[in-house]
């Protein structure tokens, strides 16, 4: 009983063959089956059946950020974006990270901004970044190459959190700065409308290079987790409304802070594949070995997605849940609804871990940093 009571979410494991970014290619075989297929978070389309509700099926999949940069697409950075929210950035920073001046920022910031080329501050959050990349040993003649790394391409929102210093600087260094009023919008959608923008910006661009490979790839919020409740479930309501956005059909968005990170699981018809950095399938009964196979080079730290998981079904009740890769996998006969069974607690024990379900679910996993 208790293991139905506690279902566990995707976790996955780094190949050298797994990529970042999400990429369509469409090929069309002689078996009439139909492939989508590219480097990083990828959509494959099947000439597939599903038994229950005789859709087709589309197979969407989501690859950690944290895998090392050389197994990662440098499409998917291409078309990648990542918001900063106006919450206080959290101090988990790896030792060696502390003592190189090039790591100014929390690691999973740092390897978000890293693996994205559009960075948005919502408001306030630019104070987040201008405070964390101006202050300490990074603040000084020999290290302002560093600081202008750090410069975000977009600063928008209703601009009542963002300091007049900070303005000042950002604004000397050529960076936009976009008045949106509506209250009845959040930064972070006002945000996400520039995110917007961009992406079709970026999608017209390759249309009219002749490029039939259409990034989705990712767009990664940072901070929507640590505050107050009610502005954590804004940004979990924003993940759902965007998300569920024809414009945002092939963008996969997802929230992380340095302790844990959700992404949005649309539904059925889609094959929902999920590769996070550091799955469980070294010793899938004692987490003590998790990582002994994953320890990076040149002693740096290990830092990714860990193996425990949730799957949420904070949109409404989800009638049927079909999973794989998971310690405690859903074959479809229990619901997940609030008041119900919720997953929770649950560990990914492959490399791939695979959901299918007939409403949208958020995944959620813990943080390793070691």
């Amino acid at each position: 009983m208790m293991a139905f009571l506690r279902l566990p979410v995707l976790y996955l494991l780094a190949s050298s063959t797994i990529p970042i970014s999400f990429a369509f290619t469409i090929s069309l075989s002689s078996n009439s089956e139909s492939h989508i297929s590219g480097s990083g978070s990828s959509v494959t389309m099947e000439q597939a059946t599903n038994n229950e509700d005789d859709m087709t099926t589309i197979h969407r999949r989501y690859c950690s950020p944290f895998f090392p940069m050389h197994e990662a697409s440098s499409r998917n950075k291409q078309s990648s974006a990542l918001i900063i929210l106006n919450t206080p950035f959290q101090t988990a920073m790896h030792s060696q990270s502390r003592s190189n001046n090039n790591h100014c920022l929390p690691d999973v910031l740092r390897v978000l901004w890293e693996s994205t080329t559009y960075h948005v501050c919502a408001d306030g959050g630019a104070n987040r970044l201008y405070d964390a990349t101006t202050s300490g040993t990074l603040n000084s003649s020999s290290n302002e190459n560093n600081i202008d790394k750090f410069i975000p391409d977009m600063i928008t929102g209703d601009l009542d959190s963002i300091r007049s210093d900070v303005r000042a600087y950002y604004e000397e260094k050529g960076v936009p700065i976009v008045l949106v009023e509506d209250q009845n919008y959040h930064d972070l959608d006002k945000s996400l409308m520039e995110v917007e923008k961009w992406i079709e910006k970026m999608h017209s661009t390759i249309n009219a290079n002749g490029n039939r490979c259409i990034d989705t790839s990712n767009t990664f919020i940072y901070g929507g987790f640590g505050g107050r409740f009610d502005q954590e479930m804004a940004c979990i309501n924003t993940l759902f409304s965007w998300g569920l956005k024809e414009s945002f059909q092939q963008t996969q968005l997802s929230i992380y802070n340095e302790e844990t990170g959700v992404i949005l699981l649309p539904k059925a018809p889609v094959m929902n594949e999920i590769c996070i950095r550091y799955p469980d399938v070294v010793d899938k009964d004692d987490t003590s070995h998790i990582l002994q196979d994953n320890i990076l080079d040149n002693n740096q730290n290990l830092l990714g997605e860990g193996p425990t998981c949730g799957l949420i079904p904070i949109g409404g009740r989800c009638e049927r849940v079909y999973t794989s890769g998971l310690k405690w996998n859903l074959n479809g006969d229990i619901p997940l609804e609030f008041g119900g069974l919720v997953s929770s607690s649950n560990r990914i024990i492959d490399k791939v871990v695979t959901v299918k379900s007939s409403g949208p679910l958020l995944f959620s996993f813990e943080i390793v940093n070691r």
